[in-house]
């Protein structure tokens, strides 16, 4: 595969991260009062209240039955409207919110506000249980007329959420801290090293670090919490036909309910190889989401550290290029066995010219020398944050998938070994048409240096306490 995007994608990275050099904290974290920060938070239901096609598993294949549980938007504001701009996190109870809706959200947002791309995070839950806006173009007749209609609703829901929350800011403070939820399991079932199905692996890899960062008024009231788990939601199996919002839909509900007045906001980590163990009804959704809440409750009396308000956002997409296309023949036979490369089939069939190259969005949210989060595109599994724990200063990181975007997987070099569902329909089948292992350098390495240049030096190695 040609290298040269990728060179030159590092070229650029190497010159951003050279504008975070400067002085390092040599001390842990300690008790203080920051500055106060404008802060506003808002929460809009986006259920839809007739029959629509669900997201994921292919199987299903006709319309909702009911509403088995609320959907939700919420938005988390940070900052005024001077220098940078405010910052916007918007966690969604959706599957996949398509790029074009989010697009179309944040252009109308920015005819209020000045408010830049790189501080514009949307955060899919990856819900398996709501409506199928990623999928509404490929339907025909009243399935489409259906998702058409959710798509407006939905648009204009989530761009008022986020009007609301801008004027709900007032001040505010920040503070967070990690606690552990046991409920994700690995679900790569192996048979002499190679992917044999879907299970529950004990042993296998996993992240059960539950990271949640507080919001309170000056005087300590708790107004937020926002937390990140690296699980799929897929409680709810392909049998069920209602809507519902799976565990982190329940855990919002079980925290809010815990708090009065509190809003909270679930982000997804890098689960794309775990599932909730056990799964299967909306009392085991309810079950993991208590435990959510209770582990939530249980850090709320806790020490907390404090969160400096200055936020530093950085957003540069790693530009990948794809194989060139082999012979018809060859790719109708990968197509078989691989959703990405079935997808690129359809369009040499419709006469269209592939592209040529693929931008994987990556941002990241600095908050001094106190927390960085990173936001990382599409269905990530495990190795990625546990690799960038290892590498970089896990105690201070806070890595969340299923931004931006959702469309491939984003396999690890261990799960290309492996083979198996995920990789077949991963980032790297997609630009090198079915055969992963080809991609060099492996995509692994390549988001792992990408973050790496897009994080401050003080967080590329552990703080000295």
């Amino acid at each position: 595969m040609c290298n040269w995007l990728w060179l030159r994608s590092m070229m650029a990275l190497v010159w951003v991260s050279c504008m975070f050099c400067g002085s390092v904290s040599l001390g842990g974290p300690i008790e203080r009062d920051d500055e106060p920060v404008a802060i506003g938070v808002a929460q809009v239901d986006i259920t839809p209240e007739y029959p629509v096609r669900m997201y994921g598993y292919g199987a299903r294949q006709t319309e909702s039955t009911g509403v088995a549980g609320r959907l939700e938007a919420t938005a988390l504001v940070i900052g005024d409207d001077a220098g940078e701009g405010p910052a916007v996190l918007l966690t969604v109870d959706s599957g996949a919110v398509p790029a074009s809706i989010r697009d179309d959200v944040f252009a109308q947002l920015q005819a209020d506000v000045p408010l830049k791309v790189e501080r514009f995070v949307l955060c899919n839950s990856h819900n398996h249980s709501g409506p199928d806006l990623k999928g509404m173009r490929a339907l025909v007749g009243e399935q489409r007329e259906h998702l058409d209609r959710y798509a407006r609703e939905v648009t204009g829901r989530l761009t008022q959420v986020v009007r609301d929350a801008l004027a709900a800011r007032r001040p505010g403070r920040l503070a967070w801290t990690q606690g552990t939820v046991g409920f994700a399991t690995n679900r790569r079932v192996l048979k002499d090293g190679q992917w044999a199905g879907f299970g529950a692996v004990p042993d296998a890899p996993v992240d059960h670090s539950l990271p949640v960062l507080r919001v309170t008024d000056l005087d300590g009231t708790l107004r937020a919490v926002v937390l990140n788990y690296a699980c799929h939601n897929t409680t709810l199996r392909g049998d069920f036909l209602q809507i519902h919002g799976d565990w982190a839909a329940c855990a919002r509900a079980a925290i809010e309910a815990d708090q009065p007045g509190v809003v909270a906001l679930v982000t997804v980590g890098c689960g794309a190889d775990a599932d909730p163990g056990p799964h299967g009804t909306v009392a085991l959704c309810e079950q993991h989401g208590r435990a959510v809440a209770d582990e939530v409750r249980r850090l709320l009396d806790q020490p907390w550290r404090p969160v400096t308000p200055v936020l530093t956002a950085r957003q540069l997409p790693l530009a990948v290029p794809y194989d060139p296309l082999p012979p018809r023949e060859e790719l109708e036979q990968m197509a078989q066995n691989s959703y990405p490369v079935s997808r690129l089939l359809k369009m040499v069939q419709r006469g269209e010219v592939p592209p040529t190259v693929k931008d994987y969005q990556v941002v990241t949210w600095v908050f001094g020398d106190d927390l960085a989060m990173v936001f990382l595109s599409d269905e990530v599994v495990v190795d990625y944050a546990l690799r960038m724990k290892r590498e970089f200063d896990g105690s201070r990181l806070w890595i969340s998938a299923y931004s931006h975007d959702v469309s491939n997987y984003v396999v690890s070099k261990r799960l290309i070994q492996e083979g198996g569902y995920e990789v077949n329909n991963s980032f790297s089948a997609m630009i090198s048409y079915g055969h992963p292992e080809r991609v060099q350098p492996p995509i692994e390495d390549r988001i792992v240096d990408h973050v790496r240049a897009l994080l401050p030096a003080s967080f590329l190695h552990a703080r000295p306490k």
